[in-house]
């Protein structure tokens, strides 16, 4: 059987509750710093900026920030914050200069300048032995840093794939600092205006202004005050498949005119051309960045990834060849249908909101055949951005659980029940990794439920291509679940389960009394034997709890890996 991994995709929202204190402010608002224009430092020894300018090596990147007004921000130390500063050395300055294709410091605007600054600090003061356990770490714009440990040399490592630390954890009195060979280039430009300034996509660029999506791909956050008056900072991210005006051109499409007259040759259902344009620039966006890794299938030729686009119900595929031996004929889009590659060239291009990959084909909208799918219910954006970026999705069993409440993800509506419950192990709903008992479960982790008798909660689906399916769901089985696998208490963790609230999709199920086994494990039941689709898109599941023992029993809880959807003929 050949699955097609289906990721849901929602807009990228990371929500964060933040209180700032006075330092928090000097740092995102140097103009309210009552020490500008002087020097700031403490009595007892010199903060990151004072540091530095005390050491040989560094003269540079004390110049810039001098030069930004951002010395005293790096210098702050009030309220117990404390920084990690990745501190290009003055060669590592003088080869980012030329890599800008600038001859020095003052021919970079200061606002360029303060957002290198920015983008080279950290939040919190990271130990060497912490540093070295870490995939990621988010700067002071919320930009994500991948970190990669070079495993020759030793003490060194890998920022974002560009910047090199050669030198871990020099202590200042505020925090540490990671000394670079090469400096990282700071993201500025939007996923839109990758686009729009390269010159060589001008039919993409002006068909994303038409249908408005030239906005949204311009929109890095927005800042609102929530109910408890804190600010809340929301992130958007995005991957946009570019065609160039080149590769239009291949197919006999010059201008937007032309790109509109081919959609509406090739409708069949007496669509309007702007809305033909709307499904199309739609279909080539994903709302949350992926690199081309990503969207291909890593286990082998026999499998295709099936990918939701931000067009209502429309999917494409991206199949791995695992025997190909050119970057370039590695991963397929659509092989079935009207089929495009990646250019290697001009793809991963990271923006301050994303990635753009382009495409050697101009990919129409295509639908596929019924195809298995699975559905990882961790698998959602908004619960991604909850969860610390070292856990999440984990490439090896975690030596211990790692639990987050999400709860609040906008992925769930759900409602506790009225007698509440009495499981202390769990909140409401967490998303939990797994360890190595439990090395099964897809992407190493599960979604645990804990809602009590007679909660409910609903998500959206990834979309389904029309058709008939068997459903399944996977469940992680703990020793403390044994209550419900020999319902000694309760009836067995009972679920009222429906797509849609359609009484037609409704089923009853206890699979936690189908484990085989009192071992810990990941099992899998069915759920239905059969259910029809009658069209391409996404269903709203639901389920109630109807086993009483979920209020009663603190071994109670729901512990849900994924869901597969496989085709029956």
């Amino acid at each position: 059987m050949k699955y097609l991994f289906l990721i849901r995709n929602t807009v990228f929202v990371v929500i964060v509750a933040m209180t700032f204190t006075a330092c928090d402010k000097d740092v995102f608002d140097i103009n309210t710093d009552p020490f500008k224009d002087q020097t700031y430092a403490t009595s007892l020894s010199s903060p990151i900026a004072s540091f530095l300018t005390e050491q040989e090596g560094y003269g540079e990147y004390v110049k810039l920030l001098n030069y930004s007004n951002m010395f005293n921000a790096l210098n702050q130390s009030s309220s117990g914050t404390s920084f990690t500063a990745f501190v290009p050395n003055d060669e590592a300055m003088r080869e980012f200069y030329k890599r800008r294709g600038v001859d020095s410091l003052e021919q970079l605007s200061k606002e360029y300048a303060r957002q290198f600054v920015l983008y080279h600090t950290v939040k919190d003061s990271i130990l060497p032995e912490s540093f070295v356990q870490k995939k990621s770490v988010q700067n002071l714009n919320g930009d994500v840093i991948s970190i990669q440990i070079d495993s020759v040399n030793a003490g060194e490592a890998l920022l974002n794939g560009e910047g090199r630390v050669i030198e871990m954890g020099l202590s200042a009195f505020n925090g540490k600092i990671y000394v670079l060979s090469r400096a990282m280039t700071p993201l500025v430009e939007t996923v839109y205006d990758r686009v729009a300034l390269g010159g060589k996509s001008n039919i993409m660029a002006e068909a994303l202004r038409e249908t408005g999506w030239s906005n949204k791909l311009s929109t890095v956050l927005d800042t609102t005050i929530n109910q408890n008056k804190e600010k809340v900072i929301t992130h958007y991210y995005f991957t946009l498949l570019n065609v160039s005006d080149a590769t239009f051109s291949k197919a006999g499409i010059g201008s937007l005119q032309q790109l509109k007259a081919q959609l509406k040759a090739e409708d069949k259902l007496g669509l309007p051309e702007d809305s033909l344009l709307r499904k199309y620039v739609g279909y080539h966006i994903l709302a949350n960045q992926y690199t081309t890794a990503e969207l291909g299938a890593m286990m082998g030729s026999d499998v295709t990834r099936i990918w939701s686009s931000s067009s209502l119900n429309q999917v494409f595929t991206v199949t791995y060849d695992s025997l190909a031996t050119q970057e370039a004929d590695r991963y397929v889009l659509n092989s079935a249908g009207v089929s495009a590659k990646f250019i290697p060239s001009a793809s991963n291009v990271l923006s301050k909101n994303g990635y753009v990959h382009e495409l050697d084909a101009w990919l129409p909208v295509w639908e596929p055949e019924q195809t298995a799918v699975l559905w990882d219910l961790a698998d959602y954006t908004e619960i991604k951005n909850l969860v610390d970026p070292e856990f999440y999705q984990p490439s090896e069993p975690t030596s211990s659980e790692q639990r987050y409440r999400v709860a609040n993800a906008a992925c769930f509506e759900y409602e506790m029940g009225e007698a509440g419950t009495k499981n202390r192990n769990y909140s409401d709903i967490d998303y939990v990794t797994c360890r190595s008992n439990m090395k099964d479960a897809n992407n190493l982790d599960r979604i645990v439920f804990n809602l009590g008798y007679m909660g409910k909660v609903s998500m959206r689906t990834p979309t389904i291509v029309r058709g008939k399916y068997k459903v399944e769901l996977t469940i992680i089985f703990m020793t403390g679940n044994n209550v419900m696998r020999q319902q000694t208490d309760g009836n067995g963790g009972l679920l009222k389960m429906t797509f849609d609230e359609k009484e037609e999709y409704t089923t009853f199920s206890a699979p936690y009394t189908k484990v085989t086994s009192a071992l810990p494990g990941v099992y899998t039941s069915t759920l239905y034997e059969e259910i029809e689709f009658p069209e391409t898109s996404s269903h709203q599941f639901s389920f109630i709890v109807l086993d009483p023992a979920a209020s009663t029993n603190g071994n109670f809880s729901l512990q849900f890996d994924c869901i597969k959807f496989i085709p029956v003929d």
